[in-house]
């Protein structure tokens, strides 16, 4: 059982226990009925900070989805920190605070630089390693401002405490947007703000206070408490004028896979790489971690490991000469059964840093994109589908049972052999066409060749596919290979004219039709 869903479970439960010990004011506690429970609501009053306003605790904040409704804790509890970080100061913060003109004055931000904001979620702050990884990708990408929000003291108490706490952290966030606005001619078409987890419901708060904020990027938004609310309460599109989020833990929260993410749509573009769900190499044991990522960030990855993907898929993507290409599709099957590779005009986008240089149609919302990426970094692969056509002849006729293993090779480089079939064995019927979705680290460049060989999986139910001393030398007619590359939209048409093929025999195939 995964630590952090423990460690979120509990925090809501104790956050329950809490609520019930709290007394509320006079006339204003009232009852939930939910299913055979009864859970108590906290005060419908509201509390005020001075210029950032009024914080009710009522609907839409109290909801089914959000049974505990707390009141956010005030600025000087969560005491959140802006640093700020430029090319002239890459590695000592300079310190910003709202209404401090000499301070900002004296800093080296420079308003006609991009500004790039970068938020922390749950039990994190502002010193974690990963914040730094990014905000140095950033300042090596080019001439940015970039700020790292630390509300460490408030993402460390009970879940529900956090997520109330995270609309005075975004809030403030808005607050410092605005003076900078005031006192130096910056815009906030210029402004992104990227945030994990809780920290992307941070970047939505700050977004709904501002007239049109350039861009938020969620990693993972925090699925508990958050998922199916009002998008009042939640990430939505309407907090920038461009949203991308990027789902890595989507599975539902309650459930045996206990996903710390939002698994639907809640951007102008999400991004599902590998389904948004089940990253490659989250499922290495505890010491495997600890031995690649050392003692505390190797605990983190082992507990967490999904949900922290999208951030480094995010800092890999900043600098990365692989494009991270995302293919527009409607459904996970849809997307593993190749249906959507290559793109069509406008069916590509690119996940991570780029993913403003691709963006849907005025009024489209939650466009889905769908890509696979590596068990370890660096994570983005490229894309080929290959479609297999065994010929239907009168000697080739009969179907057989078993696996199929590819290889390709282009002018750059080559692919390793791949059993394209997966674990199980599937009925190979001639005149028919099999398709897959092959990654590999590199681009290849051109398709020169594909390199084909198959195993045979005798049944014991079906006595035709036994293969009894080796005398029955079956084979399958390769007709021809289709490779489409989904990075350069180019494909490549190998004709193979009914080539037999005998079991666990490799054949090349070079002729282009």
């Amino acid at each position: 059982m995964r630590v952090v869903w423990l460690l979120v479970s509990l925090s809501v439960l104790l956050s329950k226990g809490w609520a019930k010990s709290v007394p509320a004011a006079p006339q204003t506690r009232s009852r939930l009925m939910l299913g055979m429970g009864v859970v108590w609501c906290c005060s419908s009053t509201s509390h005020c900070y001075g210029d950032l306003g009024c914080f009710s605790n009522s609907a839409p904040f109290y909801s089914l989805y959000r049974p505990l409704s707390f009141f956010p804790q005030s600025p000087e509890v969560i005491h959140p920190s802006f640093n700020l970080f430029t090319r002239q100061a890459p590695s000592t913060g300079h310190a910003l605070h709202a209404g401090d003109v000499a301070g900002l004055q004296a800093s080296t931000f420079q308003p006609a630089r991009p500004t790039k904001f970068i938020v922390h979620g749950f039990i994190d702050n502002g010193g974690t390693d990963w914040m730094a990884e990014m905000k140095d990708e950033f300042l090596k990408h080019d001439d940015y401002n970039v700020v790292l929000v630390d509300w460490g003291s408030g993402s460390l108490a009970l879940y529900g405490q956090a997520t109330a706490n995270t609309r005075v952290v975004g809030a403030m966030i808005a607050q410092l947007i605005q003076f900078m606005q005031n006192v130096t001619s910056a815009r906030p078409e210029d402004m992104h703000i990227i945030g994990h987890s809780l920290g992307s419901h941070v970047a939505g708060y700050a977004g709904e206070r501002l007239t049109h904020l350039g861009r938020i990027t969620g990693l993972d938004p925090a699925e508990p408490y958050f998922q199916n609310t009002d998008i009042v309460v939640r990430l939505d599109p309407s907090d920038a004028l461009f949203v991308d989020v990027i789902h890595t833990d989507g599975a539902p929260f309650y459930s045996t896979n206990m996903g710390l993410g939002m698994g639907v749509p809640c951007g102008h573009v999400d991004f599902f790489p590998n389904g948004g769900h089940d990253q490659p190499g989250c499922q290495d044991s505890a010491i495997t971690h600890l031995l690649n990522e050392g003692l505390v960030l190797g605990t983190k990855e082992f507990v967490a490991c999904n949900h922290l993907r999208s951030y480094h898929f995010f800092t890999e993507s900043i600098n990365s000469a692989c494009p991270f290409e995302g293919y527009r599709c409607d459904s996970e099957d849809s997307f593993n059964a190749g249906k959507c590779v290559p793109c069509s005009e406008g069916g590509c986008s690119y996940m991570g840093l780029k993913a403003d240089l691709v963006k849907p149609r005025p009024g489209s919302d939650h466009v889905k994109y769908y890509l696979k990426t590596g068990a370890h970094g660096p994570y983005c692969r490229y894309h080929h589908k290959v479609a297999l056509t065994l010929a239907s002849t009168q000697t080739y006729s009969h179907s057989e049972r078993g696996q199929l293993f590819l290889q390709l090779t282009g002018r750059y480089g080559q692919t390793q052999q791949v059993k394209v079939t997966g674990d199980d064995s599937v009925h190979l019927q001639p005149g028919h066409t099999y398709t897959y979705l092959m990654t590999t680290p590199g681009d290849l460049g051109p398709v020169e060749n594909v390199s084909f060989r198959w195993h045979l999986d005798s049944s014991l139910l079906d006595v035709g596919s036994w293969n009894i001393l080796g005398l029955r030398h079956p084979k399958l007619a390769v007709d021809r290979i289709e490779v489409a590359n989904g990075e350069n939209h180019r494909t490549y048409n190998f004709c193979a004219q009914a080539t037999p093929v005998e079991t666990d025999h490799t054949q090349v195939f070079t002729s282009s039709c």
